[in-house]
């Protein structure tokens, strides 16, 4: 029967399914981004009863990037097992860079106050040498923000030492300018796309105690593992099993399996038509 329109004729094979077919990037982002969005805001809401200035900050930014890590590639994490995972595992190493992170935001915050009023107050031939000072200030913060995308991704995905994971980081900031423009942007509009009309319609303001236990931390988390995790695979994680000759575990599922492994062959785009045979006789009848 061919159906309406062909819909339902299923006495010829269709176009099949093929194997491995690549999806952009883009797309991917988003068809992870609509499965998992609900588990986002949980991993939101934990990561904020969790976090405490000083103390968890930094085991719980751990925890919470465990989780984005592995959905950033498109693979399974229960979200509080694995943040608490995360969050124990990497305990004392993220709680130095929490405490590392205060201090440097601090300094830099400090900076660009002090350097923006001096600029201010100052004549034309002094208000440049402040604003080199502001532009230096300025620039070491958008480094270490980048260094930090990277240094908590490494930490829950290998067992580098601290020093190496800073070393990485610092390189990184440099080698990957569209992934880290990308992050950078994100991190900055994302914030600055759902806060701004709350902060600027008087009304809208009680949806902040709303909306902030729920979003957009993880979701900035999840855009940053996004575009910073493959550049840590490329130049961490896939070398270091290529040394040993063996496949990375995270890109098993990514690549076709060998012959003599395959049980059942996909043929998808590969099929003939299939055409029913004429029925030359009355043939057997079974009473």
């Amino acid at each position: 029967m061919a159906g309406f329109f062909g819909i339902g004729d299923y006495s010829r094979a269709g176009a099949g399914i093929a194997k491995n077919q690549n999806k952009g990037r883009l797309k991917l982002f988003f068809e992870i981004l609509e499965t998992r969005i609900w588990k986002l805001f949980l991993l939101n809401l934990i990561y904020v009863l969790v976090c405490i200035p000083i103390v968890t900050i930094g085991p719980a930014t751990a925890g919470l990037f465990r989780v984005v890590k592995n959905y950033s590639i498109d693979k399974h994490a229960f979200v509080w097992q694995d943040f608490k995972q995360g969050f124990k595992e990497n305990f004392f190493k993220a709680f130095v860079l929490g405490i590392i992170d205060i201090i440097a935001y601090t300094g830099i915050g400090c900076g660009i106050v002090m350097y923006t009023g001096a600029m201010a107050q100052s004549s034309d031939s002094r208000s440049f040498f402040f604003l080199l000072l502001l532009a230096a200030t300025l620039s070491a913060g958008l480094t270490f923000t980048i260094m930090n995308y990277y240094m908590y991704l490494m930490m829950v995905s290998t067992n580098l030492t601290m020093t190496q994971i800073v070393s990485n980081s610092l390189k990184f900031a440099f080698m990957a300018p569209k992934q880290n423009f990308t992050a950078v942007l994100c991190n900055i509009g994302l914030p600055i796309l759902i806060f701004t009309p709350i902060v600027l319609v008087e009304k809208l303001q009680p949806l902040l105690t709303i909306i902030f236990p729920f979003a957009p931390i993880a979701i900035i988390a999840f855009v940053v593992s996004f575009c910073c995790y493959p550049v840590i695979q490329k130049f961490v994680i896939d070398p270091y099993y290529e040394e040993r000759g063996e496949k990375n575990p995270e890109r098993i599922y990514d690549e076709p399996a060998d012959d003599e492994e395959v049980l059942f062959e996909d043929m998808g785009g590969k099929e003939k038509p299939v055409i029913p045979k004429e029925n030359k006789g009355k043939g057997k009848v079974i009473s």
